[in-house]
């Protein structure tokens, strides 16, 4: 029982992750990861704080974002844990009259995350984010 109620937690970081990112709520996005967490983005890698501090800029140029979380693969063994989720995120620019091509941006990317239990909650330690596909102006 112990280990199915782990996997739900380890599932909601990253659900949590994508709703504090939608939302601009950077405390909520930062709540996700250990003080020590090291992130490999797409476009950026290092510690969280520097990490978060070149992605807020980033996706705050979009009016909107949704990030649409899909299939997850969730490991856990004992106060560690891993999981793969598949994400498709959809970034909408603000789009002046007669633009021929919008700036809107829809990725596919994997965040493979390694997570420690702390206390009795779970957050992230070191993130890799694979960027499967782009469909730029979409």
């Amino acid at each position: 029982m112990r280990e199915l109620w782990d996997r739900q937690l380890i599932s909601r970081v990253a659900h949590t992750y994508a709703r504090g990112v939608d939302r601009r709520d950077w405390e909520l996005v930062r709540s996700c990861f250990a003080e020590e967490a090291h992130v490999e983005g797409t476009t950026a890698s290092g510690p969280v704080d520097a990490y978060l501090a070149d992605l807020r800029p980033a996706v705050e140029r979009f009016v909107t974002t949704m990030h649409v979380m899909a299939n997850q693969l969730i490991d856990v063994d004992g106060d560690r844990g891993h999981s793969e989720t598949y994400a498709v995120a959809f970034h909408w620019a603000a789009e002046p009259a007669g633009t021929p091509h919008p700036a809107n941006l829809t990725v596919g990317v994997r965040y493979h995350d390694d997570l420690v239990r702390r206390g009795d909650r779970w957050v992230i330690t070191r993130r890799v984010v694979s960027g499967d596909w782009r469909v730029p102006g979409s």
